[in-house]
């Protein structure tokens, strides 16, 4: 007898038949699978890299990897944290999270101070940022899959895992893709003028929204931050507005895979969701927001 996967109603990703008998978090690395149990079916959720802060606006950071496929069974496991957050720094790229033959890397850490840190197997790219004097920090292409799946690597490039965004007036949104790339920071010079960011790309995972600043005279404009981006079912965190001097908005987290991104608060970007990339911070007191944690879907 044979069955049509497309007339189950509770179809999703993992073969018909199967049960989630475990969800594995960070801090965990020994597994226990019973004994008549030989092959696993593991989806694994690399940890988002966190946002960067910098003297103007920073970048998103991009989310974590996807895979998914049967491995044999294993009885130990890495879990990949989130990237933590900073001020006035590059963001941190998350951790990759591994089961048996089934790996996800960690997203990229956005820019602050420097260019963005690198993603890994298949974690979306970091955002650019751009300084208070206009100087650029570039973007960080996405990460190539541990299956082959090539990196997207121009400005918002959709790829497996999504490019991050280019920095600039305007800024540029993150790549979509199954992993979204963190978005470049905006850098508003006519004082007058109001700013909005661009958001974090969109997908499974989506990454972190974009920093926004103003360094134009008068001040009298209102600058936020970048939404992070849309995951499957998730939606990202919305960014901070500020009409301050000197300041501006942080981005929103990236919407997880079983969780929405935080929303940003004043200089401090938001969180992401479960995988999603952290929020570009504002301003050199700003603080990133930091990458959802992986985690790990044990099928048998």
């Amino acid at each position: 007898m044979s069955a049509n996967i497309y007339n189950n109603p509770s179809f999703s990703d993992t073969p018909y038949g199967l049960k989630l008998q475990q969800t594995i978090s960070p801090g965990t690395t020994s597994v226990t699978i019973p004994s008549n149990i030989k092959r696993v079916y593991a989806v694994c959720i690399g940890g988002g890299g966190s946002g960067g802060s910098a003297t103007g606006g920073g970048g998103g950071g991009g989310a974590g990897g996807y895979s998914a496929g049967w491995t044999y069974a294993a009885n130990t496991c890495t879990i990949g944290s989130g990237g933590a957050t900073v001020t006035g720094a590059n963001g941190n790229a998350g951790g990759a999270t591994v089961y048996g033959m089934v790996i996800a890397g960690g997203g990229a850490g956005g820019a602050g101070t420097a260019n963005a840190t690198a993603a890994i197997m298949g974690g979306g790219g970091g955002g650019a940022a751009r300084s208070s004097t206009n100087a650029n920090f570039n973007l960080s292409a996405s990460g190539i899959s541990y299956t082959g799946a090539p990196s997207a690597t121009a400005s918002q490039g959709v790829g497996y895992g999504g490019a991050g965004g280019s920095a600039g007036a305007p800024g540029q949104k993150g790549g979509d893709g199954v992993s979204g790339g963190g978005g470049g920071c905006t850098l508003q010079t006519t004082g007058s003028t109001n700013a909005t960011a661009l958001p974090g790309g969109a997908g499974l995972i989506g990454g972190g929204g974009g920093g926004a600043y103003n360094s134009g005279t008068p001040l009298t404009a209102t600058v936020t931050g970048g939404a992070g981006g849309n995951g499957d079912k998730f939606s990202g965190g919305t960014g901070s507005a500020s009409t301050a001097a000197l300041t501006g908005g942080a981005g929103g987290g990236g919407g997880g895979f079983i969780a929405v991104g935080g929303n940003a608060s004043g200089n401090t970007g938001g969180t992401g969701g479960n995988g999603g990339g952290g929020g570009g911070g504002a301003n050199n007191s700003g603080t990133s927001g930091a990458g959802g944690d992986g985690v790990l879907y044990l099928y048998y």
